[in-house]
């Protein structure tokens, strides 16, 4: 989010945000290390269910009652990984796949490992569905690029999901040249997401400067009535984002038609947690 919009527009409770966030980081632990992870102290316990309709398309669940953190490792699914405790991944091509989840428990006896394996029967069908259309440029090759607007509300925060009335908004021309200039592209085929940020990107926590960085190529999933009140989703990997680098991964879609995609998110913390505070974003066709 640009400086000049928080010190001169919503300072007071930009600040209240801030607060908020540092604080919940300091309270979050970070994410698990999958280099270094504790011995096996026993095995925590997951579902992994299809979801009906969809047989390439499955939910993932923690049902660990007594772990402080969870983590999913999942080679070929999309996303390939995650720390969320219930999760939507899809998994494109046939084959079977490795499901691992670890768990680290409350009582300090370590991290838990288990495994699951799924048989993917095909790939999943490529039809370009009329949403599919409107996201990717009509399922074209080169795909379809989305920028911030440079009217107003192109970014909206608040502290919870619906009440938008409290939500704080920036003004016509409000953010920084680093972020109107960012481009979020979708390509159909492999179901393609890259983060286009010319070079450098605005980095929230370290006084809003632009930092030189390439978060590349991935891949993203769109499901259908996932997200909350059966909104539409958008889940890119982990370490992927739209909008402000201090957005979460997972995006409800709020609106998408030709020409303007607005999408809520919350607010997440450098190690990829998420915390409280919502965002919303106003996307146009670029």
């Amino acid at each position: 989010m640009d400086t000049k919009f928080i010190q001169n527009n919503i300072k007071t409770s930009s600040i209240f945000i801030l607060l908020v966030m540092l604080f919940f980081g300091s309270c979050t632990p970070e994410r698990i290390n999958e280099q270094s992870l504790d011995a096996n102290p026993g095995v925590p316990d997951f579902t992994v269910e299809a979801v009906e309709g969809n047989a390439n398309l499955y939910v993932v669940k923690s049902n660990t009652t007594n772990a402080f953190q969870v983590l999913w490792d999942i080679p070929g699914g999309v996303p390939k990984s995650s720390v969320k405790a219930l999760d939507t991944i899809s998994f494109p091509k046939a084959g079977v796949y490795k499901i691992t989840f670890f768990a680290s428990f409350n009582d300090g006896s370590g991290t838990g490992i288990a495994s699951k394996t799924v048989n993917i029967a095909e790939d999943a069908p490529l039809t370009c569905n009329p949403k599919y259309a409107l996201l990717t440029g009509d399922c074209q090759p080169a795909g379809k690029c989305w920028g911030l607007t440079t009217a107003a509300a192109a970014v909206k925060v608040g502290p919870t999901y619906d009440q938008v009335g409290e939500w704080f908004t920036s003004p016509v021309g409000g953010l920084q040249n680093a972020q109107y200039d960012d481009r979020f592209c979708f390509r159909f085929d492999g179901f393609v997401f890259e983060n286009r940020n010319n070079g450098g990107s605005v980095n929230p926590w370290d006084g809003y400067n632009v930092q030189a960085v390439n978060f590349g190529v991935s891949d993203f999933v769109f499901t259908e009535g996932t997200g909350t009140n059966g909104r539409d989703q958008i889940t890119l990997q982990n370490d992927q984002f739209m909008g402000t680098w201090d957005a979460d991964n997972v995006l409800d879609v709020m609106k998408l038609t030709k020409d303007e995609l607005i999408v809520r998110t919350k607010l997440r913390d450098p190690a990829g947690i998420p915390v409280e505070g919502w965002f919303e974003f106003t996307f146009v066709p670029n």
